[in-house]
């Protein structure tokens, strides 16, 4: 129950995720709760990052990733810490959890630059990709270009993350439309519509849909991209209304009712867009 209220944004579930991150009863389920209550953040913040300082940095992540959605810049020296550790201790897995939730801050992040931009040449790929997009854009986009032949994924979002500046990968991020798998395609796609914006809407579209279509895996990261294309996903409302007809939404068997529930909420946020001018709903 508590869980389930944290998951609608409710505070009654405050005083239930307290006692067991102060007792360590129920601790992990605690942790995956307490990011969905950021109006929190000032109770919950300072037990986290104090399991967070003591945790095994062989599997925190969970930590990490509620500290990222508390969106409390007071989280950032604490994750900063945490990065600098698990680069030491070449727990990369770790540092990439760290990097993806100090993302969550923006420009709030600046203190752990200096510690990102060396991953740019790191051996993991999640490590150097964060790397990258804190360089130099004219030195980072050649370098994620090339990527895209061996780690077409997580170069594609890094391009996208870096933005107009990335203008220079797009003729081989279109190669990748046509390329076998739905999840090279749509984060290809996505990336597209990230860097040239929504004059790229009827190229990118249609590739989202089909491979959401192909593979239903997909579905989180077409629906996150048709949230960024606002107006522009409009011809995309029927996919959207009908997957939130289904008894059990698209993929995540095995992620369970908070997929499935922030599955819900990114269906409700495209529908909710306005619609560009002349465009049917």
């Amino acid at each position: 129950m508590v869980t389930a209220l944290a998951g609608l944004g409710d505070e009654r579930a405050l005083p239930g995720l307290l006692t067991a991150l102060d007792t360590g009863v129920d601790e992990w389920r605690a942790v995956r709760a307490a990011g969905h209550l950021p109006q929190a953040a000032g109770e919950l913040l300072p037990r986290l990052t104090r399991r967070l300082a003591d945790a095994d940095f062989s599997s925190p992540w969970g930590l990490m990733g509620a500290l990222g959605r508390l969106g409390d810049p007071a989280a950032v020296p604490a994750l900063v810490t945490a990065l600098s550790t698990a680069v030491e201790q070449e727990q990369w897995r770790t540092a990439a959890a760290a990097l993806r939730a100090l993302g969550a801050f923006g420009s709030g992040a600046a203190p752990a630059l200096g510690t990102v931009r060396p991953l740019a040449d790191a051996d993991d790929p999640q490590l150097r990709f964060a790397g990258h997009t804190e360089r130099d854009p004219a030195d980072a986009v050649p370098r994620l270009t090339a990527l895209l032949d061996t780690d077409s994924h997580e170069a594609a979002d890094a391009l996208g993350r870096i933005g107009a500046p990335a203008a220079a990968a797009l003729p081989r991020l279109r190669q990748l439309l046509d390329a076998g798998h739905a999840w090279t395609r749509t984060h290809a796609a996505a990336a597209i519509h990230d860097i040239a914006g929504p004059a790229e809407a009827a190229v990118v579209l249609p590739v989202l849909l089909r491979g959401w279509e192909s593979n239903d895996s997909t579905a989180r990261h077409v629906l996150e991209c048709l949230q960024r294309m606002g107006p522009a996903a409009a011809p995309a409302l029927p996919r959207v209304r009908a997957e939130l007809a289904l008894t059990r939404r698209s993929g995540g068997f095995f992620d369970g009712i908070e997929y499935d529930e922030a599955l819900l909420r990114a269906c409700r946020a495209v529908i909710r867009q306005p619609a560009g001018p002349g465009t049917r709903t």
